[in-house]
């Protein structure tokens, strides 16, 4: 993996631990997605929590918006779609659709002809969203023939991403704060390995997902004064 590959992939895994709601998935996530795995369209279909059917996903996000249309089209479509075999499985899963069906028979099937041919679809990505064998959606990325097929480092590279919209997916729609550590485990932690005062303040805002800006701004100190602050603490917890 080249470094600018490593930073840009770190940055998009930091933004995704930043999400508060679900409407924070917007375009600013699959622009930045898409300067990693470059694709065409993506939609993500995710799992309806008010229907009694556990596989019942909701209305996409779409990128672009005018995409929908297909997504839109394929929920009327769905029972015709060989891919449909991933929403049952208990661990995350990455589908390369070339794999799954040759280019003839895929560009002939009727879901391609009513959902995707418009779009002139070549190849699709897709990632299943599941977290302790609970299924919560599919994010699924789109090449058109002048793209090409996805590649093995794509779908590295959505593997390593996939890793963490599970959790935080999981979260945003359990609308639990797991990520969180509670006062209790703090106190453990200050206890096993003699922390400062100062050292479980800025725990505490490291857990918050802070930056150093932020931490220095709030403990009214410099940053580099924060910085050795975290030598010292990361060295105690041999992080």
């Amino acid at each position: 993996m080249e470094k600018n590959q490593f930073l840009m992939i770190n940055n998009l895994i930091y933004n995704i631990y930043s999400w508060k709601n679900i409407t924070d998935i917007n375009d600013d996530f699959f622009q930045h997605l898409k300067m990693i795995i470059p694709f065409s369209y993506a939609s993500l279909f995710l799992l309806d929590k008010n229907s009694n059917n556990k596989f019942m996903l909701s209305s996409p996000i779409c990128y672009p918006d005018s995409f929908s249309e297909a997504e839109e089209e394929y929920i009327n479509q769905a029972d015709n779609d060989y891919l449909l075999w991933i929403l049952h499985v208990k661990e995350s899963n990455i589908v390369r659709e070339s794999d799954i069906i040759d280019e003839e028979h895929r560009l002939k099937s009727s879901l391609y002809l009513n959902c995707y041919r418009k779009f002139n679809i070549l190849d699709s990505l897709q990632l299943t969203i599941v977290y302790h064998e609970k299924f919560y959606g599919v994010l699924s990325l789109f090449r058109t023939r002048a793209d090409g097929i996805f590649s093995n480092d794509d779908l590295f590279y959505l593997k390593s991403i996939g890793i963490h919209l599970n959790v935080i997916i999981h979260e945003l729609l359990e609308s639990k704060i797991s990520r969180m550590v509670n006062s209790n485990s703090i106190l453990l932690l200050k206890k096993k390995y003699e922390l400062t005062e100062k050292e479980i303040e800025i725990l505490n805002l490291l857990f918050e997902f802070k930056d150093n800006k932020e931490i220095a701004n709030a403990l009214d100190i410099r940053e580099n004064t924060l910085q050795k602050h975290l030598q010292n603490l990361f060295r105690k917890l041999k992080v």
